[in-house]
């Protein structure tokens, strides 16, 4: 069965974006050789969800003209209309339907983008099967949190963590 991960970067204290919903922060550190394994992680899915605010950084900021993820399937959580680029599906059904109409046919695994709300939102049914989540050597004070107020109590197992370059890399599981 498709595992449903969340694949993440934030900075040290906790944030995927500056309070002005900016992610240069992430560029500020040299890229590690190897290459955090995202090139394997990339194609071992074949699906994304995320939210509405981080499709339209993507698509107005950080790639304009240019989705970055072609060749997989797109489900965009979102209450507001998309410029539908490409295949995006739009979708407000509950995460646990959504994941069980994926997994129907998926033939990878899936990856949860982000922001903190959509993490917030599959945290609340325990839907999230792994957790990649890469610290960046910042600290931000202030600005988007990965997990924001509100989210459920998850008990989770460490799998591995290593330090690739300045960044370190915490795996976790949830548990049965």
């Amino acid at each position: 069965m498709s595992k449903l991960i969340l694949y993440i970067a934030c900075s040290l204290d906790g944030y995927i974006a500056d309070a002005e919903g900016g992610i240069s922060f992430l560029d500020d550190t040299p890229s590690p050789q190897p290459d955090l394994g995202y090139e394997a992680f990339y194609n071992s899915v074949d699906t994304l969800i995320m939210g509405g605010t981080t499709y339209r950084q993507v698509v107005n900021d950080l790639s304009p003209g240019n989705w970055p993820y072609m060749g997989k399937k797109r489900f965009i959580y979102t209450r507001q209309p998309l410029d539908k680029r490409g295949g995006i599906e739009a979708t407000d059904l509950p995460p646990a339907q959504l994941l069980r109409q994926i997994r129907q046919t998926s033939k990878g695994d899936i990856w949860l983008v982000g922001g903190g709300e959509i993490v917030r939102l599959f945290m609340s049914d325990k839907l999230i099967d792994q957790y990649f989540i890469y610290f960046m050597p910042v600290l931000l004070g202030d600005g988007i949190p990965l997990f924001p107020e509100g989210f459920p109590r998850a008990d989770l197992k460490l799998e591995s963590m290593q330090k690739i370059g300045e960044i370190a890399e915490l795996v976790y599981s949830k548990r049965p």
